[in-house]
C-alpha cells in the first residue's frame, strides 16, 4: 500500500513542476509576429515584428508586443519600407488597406484584436487606393463628410466624395 501513494505523490509532484516551465514559452512567443503581406500584384514579402523592429520604427507608446501596436501603425511601417518590387507607392499609408480573413483591419484597432495567430505567419492582403489627380492629405479628410445623400441630390451628379474602386 505505501508504494502507489509514493507513486501517486510522484506524478503531483512531477506536473506541478512541468507547469511552470510552460508558462515562459508562452509568454515569449507573444513577442514576434510573423506576417505575409499580399500585394494585389501577386508578389508575397514576409517579416517579422518584434522588438527590435518596433524600436527600429521608433513607434512609441508600445511596451514591445507587437500585438500592441494599431494597424495604422502596422500601415505606416509598411509605408516606410515599401519595396521596390511592390506596385508603385501611394502617397501615404492613407492609400493602404489591409484585409486579414476577408475583413478590412481598422486604423484604430490594435493588432491583438484582428485575429492574427502567434503561432505561425499571418496572411495579409494589402489594397492599394488609387489616387485621384489633385488628390493630397487634405483633400481626404474634407470629402470623407460630403458622402449625405443631400449632397448628392443638390449637385444634379456625383459629389467629390463619391468614388467607385473595383478590386
Amino acid at each position: 500500500t505505501p508504494t502507489p501513494t509514493t507513486t501517486t505523490t510522484t506524478t503531483t509532484t512531477t506536473a506541478a513542476a512541468a507547469e511552470p516551465e510552460s508558462k515562459p514559452a508562452i509568454t515569449a512567443s507573444t513577442n514576434s509576429l510573423s506576417i505575409t503581406v499580399l500585394v494585389q500584384s501577386g508578389v508575397r514579402h514576409s517579416f517579422t515584428l518584434d522588438r527590435a523592429y518596433l524600436e527600429r520604427h521608433a513607434i512609441a507608446g508600445t511596451t514591445g508586443d507587437p500585438l500592441d501596436i494599431s494597424v495604422w501603425q502596422l500601415k505606416e511601417c509598411i509605408w516606410k519600407d515599401w519595396r521596390d518590387d511592390w506596385d508603385q507607392r501611394p502617397a501615404s499609408a492613407l492609400f493602404i488597406k489591409l484585409i486579414h480573413f476577408g475583413a478590412y483591419m481598422q486604423d484604430s484597432n490594435p493588432l491583438k484584436d484582428c485575429r492574427l495567430n502567434t503561432d505561425s505567419a499571418n496572411v495579409i492582403h494589402m489594397a492599394i487606393r488609387p489616387a485621384e489627380a489633385g488628390d493630397d492629405d487634405g483633400t481626404q479628410r474634407s470629402t470623407k463628410g460630403a458622402r449625405g445623400g443631400a449632397d448628392r441630390e443638390g449637385s444634379g451628379g456625383a459629389s467629390p466624395g463619391c468614388r467607385c474602386v473595383i478590386l
